[in-house]
C-alpha cells in the first residue's frame, strides 16, 4: 500500500487569550477553529512538505524528519482530530470527496519567456509553479463542493492533482479543508 500524508486546515497564525496565558496555534477547519500545542503544529506545518524536496510525503518521511529533535510524534494524535490524512493511492476518491483545495497566494498567470508554468505568489516574488490544469484547478477549485467534483470540472487526473499537491501545500499556495455540501 502506498500512501501520502495531507495536512487539513488553514493556518490561522498564534493565539494568546491575555499578555499572561500560553498560547495556541490556531487552524480552521472547516467552520471550526482549532488550537495546536506548538508540537503539534510543528508536526502538523512539517506535513505540508518542504520546498525543493521532492520526496514521497509519507508517514516516514515525516517520522524520519521528526528523528533527532525534541518534537514529540503526534501523527496518530492529528489523524484522530481530522488535521492530517494519510492517503492510501489506490482509493483516492473517497478522499477527494471529503475534503476540498483553496487557493491561499495571488494567481500570477505565465510569463511570455515561460508560457507553460503558470505561478502563484505575492506581486514581487512568485512562489509556486503549475501546469496550466492545475493552475485552471487551484484557481477555482474552491468553487466546487469537494477535489472529486473539482477534477472533474477541469479534466484533472486526480492521482497526478495528489501526486503534485506538496509543492503547493509547501510554499502555504493552498491548503486541504474539508468539503462542503454539494447543491442539488
Amino acid at each position: 500500500m502506498t500512501t501520502l500524508m495531507f495536512p487539513i486546515g488553514h493556518c490561522l497564525g498564534t493565539y494568546y487569550a491575555s499578555a499572561t496565558d500560553s498560547h495556541v496555534q490556531q487552524v480552521r477547519l472547516g467552520g471550526e477553529i482549532v488550537g495546536l500545542t506548538d508540537e503539534e503544529f510543528a508536526v502538523w506545518s512539517l506535513a505540508h512538505g518542504l520546498a525543493d524536496d521532492r520526496s514521497r510525503w509519507d508517514r516516514n518521511r515525516i517520522v524520519e524528519l521528526l528523528a533527532g529533535s525534541e518534537i514529540p510524534d503526534s501523527i496518530d494524535q492529528l489523524l484522530a482530530r481530522h488535521l492530517l490524512a494519510e492517503v492510501d493511492l489506490d482509493s483516492l476518491a473517497d478522499f477527494a470527496a471529503r475534503h476540498r483545495l483553496l487557493p491561499l497566494h495571488l494567481g500570477l498567470g505565465n510569463t511570455p519567456e515561460i508560457t507553460a508554468v503558470f505561478r502563484s505568489g505575492t506581486t514581487e516574488f512568485p512562489l509556486a509553479g503549475m501546469t496550466r490544469t492545475l493552475y485552471d484547478l487551484w484557481l477555482s477549485g474552491h468553487l466546487s463542493p469537494n477535489l472529486l467534483v473539482a477534477c472533474k470540472a477541469h479534466d484533472a487526473e486526480l492521482s497526478a492533482v495528489l501526486a503534485s499537491l506538496h509543492a503547493l501545500l509547501a510554499p502555504s499556495a493552498a491548503c486541504l479543508d474539508l468539503a462542503t455540501e454539494e447543491q442539488p
